[in-house]
């Protein structure tokens, strides 16, 4: 499993980043670690490839696309 910080520019308030929380949720294979406002980032545990790609489309079918 790697953690990694996502770049994520929509992000604007703690609303957004629980929003992104619940979203990854229903990704199997990437666990929410934290999430910061101030610099617009969400890191996360992820167990595969196939993982990262499910969750950069659910992030961005929910309004925050990953840049």
């Amino acid at each position: 499993m790697a953690e990694i910080t996502l770049s994520i520019p929509n992000i604007s308030c703690h609303h957004c980043i629980m929003t992104i929380k619940r979203e990854s949720g229903f990704v199997d294979g990437a666990e929410f670690v934290s999430g910061d406002v101030e610099a617009r980032t969400a890191t996360f545990n992820i167990k595969s490839d196939a993982a990262l790609d499910a969750l950069k489309a659910a992030l961005a079918e929910a309004g925050y696309p990953v840049q």
